[in-house]
């Protein structure tokens, strides 16, 4: 095969290396095969022609950047990212009830609350954390804040 043809195949590698790099945890392997590529690519064009050296030189400038981009773009709208509902601050998913009915009630620690824990509120097992203090386990608690799914106790002995 002519040198011109590699060129243009390797252009091609270099952009589908790109897009690998982009969808999956490959820790920069594609990347050092797009870089390779990319320098294989106008190697490959000098041994050509000096034009065609040239022209690969400025093709890979344009066609990282923008495979970059596009695949950035493809990577937002692909299955292999969380939805937006998981990945904001306070939400908890769709499925989970709200905790807030659980404000003022009283329980007893499970576990060690170092300061998170486990502790059985009314007939219900839930995740807490502790104010202040570590609790020891099968002491006396009341819920005193609720965000979200963040369940704030505090050992019934400090009134």
């Amino acid at each position: 095969m002519e040198p011109s043809g590699w060129s243009i195949i390797l252009l091609f590698l270099m952009i589908i290396a790109v897009i690998l790099e982009l969808l999956t945890p490959s820790m920069g392997g594609f990347t050092v095969v797009a870089v390779a590529a990319a320098g294989g690519s106008v190697w490959m064009g000098f041994r050509s022609s000096e034009t065609l050296g040239y022209l690969m030189i400025a093709a890979n400038i344009l066609a990282f950047p923008i495979t970059f981009w596009l695949g950035l773009r493809f990577l937002k709208h692909s299955p292999l990212m969380l939805n937006n509902e998981l990945t904001g601050g306070n939400q908890s998913s769709p499925d989970a009830a709200p905790l807030t009915h659980l404000m003022g009630q009283e329980g007893r620690a499970l576990t060690p609350l170092r300061p998170a824990g486990s502790a059985m509120i009314g007939d219900k097992k839930v995740d807490v954390v502790a104010q202040g203090r570590f609790i020891d386990p099968n002491t006396a608690i009341r819920v005193i804040q609720v965000e979200g799914s963040r369940v704030v106790v505090e050992p019934l002995e400090l009134k």
